[in-house]
């Protein structure tokens, strides 16, 4: 039967692995989070390129037929 330190020991032991889990999970949320800002930024960024682009061309397209 395991004494009362083998078992404080191996709390402790449980309780860091417990924490070196969390930072980890936290740290691998940071990184899935920041690649959703770039795709939204990405997104917003195409999404503004082919607006402009359809202007353009309905610009183009009212010019011509004047």
């Amino acid at each position: 039967m395991a004494t009362e330190s083998d078992l404080k020991r191996e709390i402790a032991d449980e309780r860091r692995e417990l924490t070196n889990a969390v930072a980890s999970l936290r740290q691998e949320l940071g990184q899935t989070a920041e690649r959703g800002k770039r795709l939204g930024t990405t997104i917003g960024a195409a999404t503004g390129v082919a607006l402009a682009a359809k202007t353009v061309v309905k610009l183009l397209r009212r010019r011509n037929h004047r």
